[in-house]
């Protein structure tokens, strides 16, 4: 005889990809589908704002800023250029996670259980049973949407490490037409270090400082520094800070799980260059919708989507050209037709957009 699950999916992560994926399942009206989303932390938090490319055309709701123009640079060396394919854009994060919190509250299907651990997984009579901190919890599909980059910064070849916030300084400070993707990229022994600036107003943008290092080198940017630079003296009101770190050079592969239990997290081990949340962020808005459509439609989710193996190939070799001569940036800037750097840069570019930014950059 088969057992009745507690209920019909449990989604482990509250995070971005998580949070709209029972947010979509709460308003759904094709289906009814009960879900139990379990989070870790005692709060709930998401990055504020994350950028991300996005094709012509008008800004989705999701964009509270974009950009017509970018500025890249190494040194004293720079070029600016207006987009051609696309834009770039400011996602803000913190709106989709309030909207999706104050959704899945009001509901009766979906119930949002934080401050929870996951001691133990298995399955039995085709179910999947969960032994956390709260008790058992058995379901017939399992979504597991935690990042796996943290267990793997160790063996990771390159790491990637980043410092973020928002600052608001004097007026006229900043470009609010332009987006300096790359202000300045440095090398600092074997580390690339690279500074950007999204301007929201003349007197508002967001600064980044990122580094790219050896995984055996612990150093972390100095965004302190790289604030000084890029306001030139001016005072500076800085808002919360937010850190990263991602494995850069491993490969997309993933255990075995079973098939009620279907990985779908993110670990940024496949970025192009820089890497950018904001490809995590639209990555998780998309996949969101993919895994609704196959849930209400009794399929399996799909997990997400992964770099192919030879765009990340390409990729590293991008990131060893230049860190042997960072002005190369400014070359590939130069040289490569469209917007295949913003692209690479976003960790969106394709295969063919980092092996143009070989050949520009040699």
């Amino acid at each position: 005889m088969r057992v009745r699950p507690d209920v019909d999916v449990i989604i482990i992560g509250a995070g971005l990809a998580g949070l709209l994926l029972a947010e979509r399942l709460a308003v759904s009206a094709r289906r009814r589908i009960r879900v139990e989303l379990l989070e870790q932390a005692a709060q709930i938090r998401v990055s504020a704002g994350s950028w991300s490319w996005y094709e012509q055309g008008r800004p989705r709701a999701v964009f509270a800023a974009s950009w017509p123009a970018w500025r890249v640079g190494a040194g004293y060396l720079a070029v600016s250029r207006r987009f051609v394919n696309g834009r770039y854009g400011l996602m803000r994060g913190d709106g989709m996670v309030q909207r999706a919190v104050d959704t899945i509250s009001a509901s009766q299907d979906v119930q949002l259980r934080t401050g929870v651990t996951l001691d133990a997984m298995h399955t039995s009579g085709g179910l999947v049973r969960l032994e956390t901190s709260e008790g058992a919890v058995s379901a017939a599909r399992v979504i597991d949407t935690r990042p796996a980059g943290a267990e793997l910064l160790g063996r990771a070849p390159w790491v990637r490490t980043g410092v973020r916030a928002e600052v608001r300084t004097g007026p006229g400070l900043f470009e609010p037409q332009t987006a300096s993707l790359v202000h300045r990229l440095r090398k600092e022994g074997r580390a690339l270090v690279f500074e950007t600036i999204l301007p929201l107003a003349a007197d508002h943008a967001i600064i980044e400082a990122v580094r790219i290092a050896p995984a055996a080198d612990e150093r972390r940017p100095d965004f302190d520094t790289a604030l000084d630079r890029i306001v030139n003296g001016a005072d500076a009101d800085i808002g919360l800070r937010t850190r990263s770190a991602s494995p850069v050079g491993l490969p997309d592969r993933w255990p075995a799980f079973t098939g009620l239990v279907h990985r779908a997290g993110s670990r940024g081990a496949g970025l192009a260059l820089v890497g950018a949340s904001g490809r995590d962020a639209r990555r998780a808005a998309d996949w969101a919708g993919r895994a609704f459509e196959a849930l209400t439609n009794g399929r399996p989710p799909p997990g997400l989507q992964a770099q192919a193996a030879l765009t990340r190939l390409a990729g590293r070799a991008v990131i060893g050209s230049l860190a042997s001569r960072p002005a190369r940036l400014v070359t590939m800037a130069r040289r490569t037709k469209g917007d295949s750097l913003v692209r690479a840069l976003d960790g969106s570019g394709t295969f063919l957009d980092s092996l143009q930014l070989l050949w520009a950059g040699r």
